[in-house]
């Protein structure tokens, strides 16, 4: 079994951030699950507390996304909200996350709809 879990996490992840205008786009890249979701969960809390009007999470290079990689996205969605700033998930997402977000039934709280 935990040779299974360990295969899982075979794409390491990759978090950034940066601000401009009051916009804090967080790039993700990778898998997030129960291994890496701890490295998103900070960059997102460090988003929240940067001053930003608005947190941007990129998640259209994450190749798979777990229930701990969701928890992430849900409490740094939650934190945003009390401290009165705006948070989505940008994407196209790859059909493993949207069905995870699909399934949660929470894509209309995280997904954001980005003009083209």
């Amino acid at each position: 079994m935990d040779s299974k879990l360990e295969k899982r996490s075979g794409r390491p992840l990759h978090v950034s951030s940066t601000t401009a205008d009051g916009l804090t786009t967080v790039p993700v890249a990778g898998e997030v699950d129960h291994t890496t979701s701890a490295q998103l969960e900070g960059e997102l809390a460090l988003a929240v507390t940067s001053g930003a009007q608005c947190i941007e999470v990129d998640f259209r290079r994450v190749s798979f996304c777990d229930c701990s990689g969701l928890n992430a996205l849900l409490s740094a969605r939650a934190h945003a909200q009390e401290a009165g700033v705006c948070f989505g998930v940008s994407g196209p997402v790859a059909p493993v996350v949207a069905r995870l977000l699909q399934m949660a039934e929470v894509e209309p709280l995280l997904l954001t709809r980005r003009a083209a």
